[in-house]
């Protein structure tokens, strides 16, 4: 049975520390999951062990995790459009997409957005859906979707369970697990402001951030370019945002609490939670850095392609979750059993501080278990 390496979280924990120190970051927590239980962890920083984190878009595979009962029983298919489900959905020539390449970012509806006067119920969200249309027919492209895949598999959720989805989220994923609500409305939890800080790259350092992207990932021609937006991350600082339980990118977690639900999954050895944790569902490329997609019905696999990196993983080829921006990371490795979570307040504008840091930590916490 693997166990844990205390030396190598001491050097994980001394990483971590050395963010805090630089000022990268104000606050952070880790936390590491094996046997079913969080076996080590600690908050750096400002943070407290009970501040919670925005986990932004490591949001989405916990919401997707909600949608597996419903299709392991058969009530949701996954080649059926999803408007046999939400006939709103269909409206405005969506109605070919299906439930499976809305899961894996192929709907095709990459921009469409939904606001705070409809994201409240069940039929603000569908009066919305109606007026969306596509960018490009479903299934051809394979484009990350931030926010809007996430409200529609909510409201999937929510009518197939008749419980608002958040409640089902908890009831399905997080409790369970034994980890505290991540999607909820009100927490009497203190949540860590996010910040903003650093310099975006200007043209003249665009030879030398692509050179070093370029390193770091081992493919010139799969360099994004692109820096983050780390200054609209900012705005999930607003209380109703916060409270939105946006399902694509707003929930509220300690590293504990992530790290445990990866725990549960892993233990979960049904037939459809092994599909959604290890089979590949689409493998096509992301438009939007040339990488293939590895993506599950729930999340992404690190693959044994060597480009583990760009998608945020360790160099483990099984390993599965799905991150947040500014570097929150979230995965299980199947293969030795382990879970990890880091979590951070600041999100910097030089998409190289981001990528090397995670590549760093990723790798000391795979060191953490011996076998």
């Amino acid at each position: 049975m693997s166990s844990v390496d205390l030396d190598a979280v001491g050097r994980l924990e001394s990483r971590i520390q050395a963010e805090i120190d630089s000022g990268r970051s104000l606050a952070a927590q880790y936390a590491l999951g094996l046997h079913g239980r969080v076996v080590a962890g600690r908050s750096f920083g400002t943070a407290t062990d009970a501040h919670r984190f925005v986990i932004f878009s490591a949001t989405k595979t916990i919401v997707q995790f909600a949608l597996v009962p419903e299709i392991a029983s058969g009530a949701l298919e996954l080649t059926a459009p999803v408007a046999e489900y939400i006939p709103e959905f269909g409206e405005n020539g969506k109605d070919a997409v299906t439930v499976l390449q809305l899961l894996t970012m192929q709907g095709g509806f990459p921009l469409a957005n939904i606001g705070p006067n409809h994201w409240g119920s069940s039929e603000g969200r569908r009066s919305r859906f109606a007026r969306w249309s596509l960018q490009y027919p479903a299934g051809t492209v394979t484009e990350y979707h931030p926010v809007s895949a996430h409200w529609v598999i909510a409201e999937l959720i929510e009518t197939l369970a008749g419980q608002p989805f958040e409640d089902v989220v908890h009831r399905r994923v997080t409790e369970p697990a034994g980890a505290a609500a991540i999607l909820t409305r009100t927490t009497e939890a203190p949540v860590v402001e996010i910040r903003a800080t650093g310099q975006r790259p200007t043209d003249a350092d665009a030879d030398g951030m692509a050179a070093l992207l370029a390193a770091y990932g081992g493919q010139p021609d799969r360099v994004p370019l692109a820096p983050i937006d780390a200054d609209a991350m900012v705005a999930m600082n607003d209380p109703v945002f916060q409270s939105a339980c946006m399902p694509g990118g707003g929930g509220r977690a300690r590293a504990a609490d992530v790290a445990l639900v990866y725990q549960h999954v892993l233990a979960d050895d049904s037939p459809w939670m092994r599909d959604a944790l290890r089979t590949v569902r689409n493998a096509s490329i992301n438009v939007s850095d040339g990488v293939p997609a590895l993506r599950t019905i729930a999340g992404v696999v690190a693959g044994a392609d060597g480009l583990h990196r760009y998608r945020w993983f360790p160099n483990a080829p099984r390993a599965f979750g799905h991150h947040g921006a500014g570097g929150q990371l979230c995965w299980c490795d199947p293969d030795t059993g382990l879970s990890f979570t880091f979590l951070h307040d600041t999100h910097h504008r030089d998409p190289s501080v981001t990528l090397l840091r995670n590549e760093e930590l990723n790798s000391l916490a795979l060191e953490c278990v011996q076998p």
